[in-house]
């Protein structure tokens, strides 16, 4: 079990599945598994996420509602040993899943302040994916009465979306014993390991082929250097630093711009993220790496499993203005996603060829990632409060997280939920500071902002975006 600083005891929750089964891993974990082969000794890839528990759900009821989760679901209930050099993926059909229990009497704020502590040191804790089973979770009780637990699952075993959906399951399956009802009925879903053997049928292979062709086209067409027209400056220490800003107008302004440009919200935060990128890289075409979900039928995105995987895309800034932009993005994006699935090893082999061909790897190090569940509601379109956007523009809530020294992505974007903050949105931003100095940094995410902002007025130029964006004196002379 792992270590925790505070006092958790550990007990079982029993699970009984449909099948034990070895297969290949499939290609969204070989992923996964050459991420983990890069990393230090030790580190953790896991993805952790709360869950309320409601009133009449004793810690009885919460151990076999997770036990039905990892009976359900065969990604939660797989192990990951090396058979003949090579990773494979085992699925048991029965065995039991680790729940930490925390209890506490004290106030509620330094109560929530340990178990946020706790759910941050659960994150940080690997799992042995040859012996573990990929799931724990951490149950908090306040006096005498759980209140919320926490999932944390590997990396390997499922992605961002799929945790989520765990998440939720879990949560539907929590209201249904707490009102007596029976859980909801499971619908048509592909388990990883019917998805690594479609993977290595002829059909898997015709899928794969025609993806790596794009892929190909792309890698040829992206520039070698977003950042070519600059002259890199001494690193900051260490070399690579993230910013966070959480926005509550992001999501709104979001919503009325793709209510205006006919598109979705995904498409507008591409375009503003890759015109901010043109402007700090002095470009008017760059190349962008782009996290596909792969969840394009109902039965994949009922699945959980580790489906993410990467695609390049070429972005064309000349616009001439944003609306233009947008529409190229959208285009964009649609082929990106519909070539997402692909057998990694043709890939990189792909890279391989054409790095050999245009002599230089092409730009691979730029990422844009859009973290954001699906939608709930239709998006916003009512008026943005214009006291609350100044004020927001003014006092922009922003932090730094992560300093680190290890080699990391040239540019890396995300927007996600802010799960604590309802219809806030998260904008973070990793960089290499001899590329991006940490006052730039942080101009691009309160950028982000203020850019929105004055496109609810104007369609701009993309040769006005950065003064809009407050960019201008900020971006650093190379």
């Amino acid at each position: 079990m792992p270590g925790l600083t505070a006092d958790v005891r550990w007990q079982p929750a029993h699970f009984t599945g449909s099948r034990a089964i070895v297969e290949h891993l499939t290609w969204g974990q070989v992923l996964v598994e050459r991420d983990i082969r890069r990393m230090p000794p030790g580190t953790a890839y896991n993805v952790t996420v709360p869950v309320l528990i409601p009133d009449g759900v004793d810690l009885a009821m919460v151990c076999a509602a997770v036990g039905a989760l990892a009976g359900r679901f065969e990604a939660l209930r797989t192990r990951f040993p090396r058979r003949d050099g090579r990773l494979v993926q085992e699925v048991v059909d029965s065995g039991s899943i680790p729940v930490g229990v925390f209890s506490g009497a004290g106030p509620a704020e330094r109560f929530a302040a340990t178990a946020r502590e706790l759910d941050e040191q659960l994150q940080a804790t690997p799992f042995d994916h040859d012996r573990d089973l990929p799931m724990r979770v951490l149950v908090c009780v306040h006096r005498g009465v759980p209140r919320a637990l926490v999932l944390c699952i590997a990396h390997l075993a499922a992605d961002l979306q799929s945790s989520r959906l765990a998440a939720r399951v879990l949560a539907e399956m929590l209201a249904c014993r707490a009102a007596g009802r029976p859980d909801p009925a499971t619908p048509e879903l592909v388990h990883p390991a019917d998805l690594a053997a479609f993977e290595r049928s002829p059909r898997g292979r015709t899928v794969s082929a025609a993806a790596v062709a794009h892929l190909r086209r792309q890698l040829n067409a992206i520039p070698l250097d977003n950042f070519a027209a600059l002259r890199p400056v001494a690193p900051a220490e260490p070399r690579f630093w993230r910013g966070v800003l959480d926005s509550p107008i992001s999501a709104p302004v979001l919503g009325l711009l793709a209510d205006r440009y006919r598109t979705s919200t995904a498409t507008v935060a591409l375009a503003v993220t890759a015109v901010l990128l043109g402007v700090v890289a002095e470009t008017d075409r760059c190349g962008l790496l782009l996290v596909t979900g792969n969840r394009t039928t109902a039965p994949q995105r009922a699945s959980i499993g580790t489906l993410t995987q990467h695609m390049p895309a070429v972005v064309d800034l000349t616009g001439p203005a944003f609306s233009d932009l947008v529409r190229h993005c959208w285009g964009t994006a649609v082929r990106a996603f519909r070539h997402g699935r692909f057998d990694p090893v043709d890939g990189w082999a792909a890279l391989t060829e054409v790095s050999r061909e245009r002599g230089a790897e092409p730009e691979i190090r730029c990422f844009f990632n859009d973290m954001r569940g699906a939608p709930e509601t239709p998006p916003v379109t009512a008026p943005l409060d214009s006291d609350v956007a100044q004020r927001v523009l003014a006092e922009p809530n922003f932090r730094w997280t992560e300093r680190r020294p290890a080699a990391g992505p040239s540019f890396f974007m995300e927007v996600g939920d802010v799960l604590d903050a309802p219809g806030q949105l998260r904008w973070t931003l990793l960089a290499d500071t001899t590329l991006l100095p940490p006052e730039l940094i942080r101009a691009v995410l309160t950028g982000v902002d203020r850019l929105l902002v004055r496109l609810l007025d104007t369609d701009l130029l993309l040769s006005e975006v950065g003064e809009a964006a407050g960019l201008r004196g900020v971006v650093a002379p190379h």
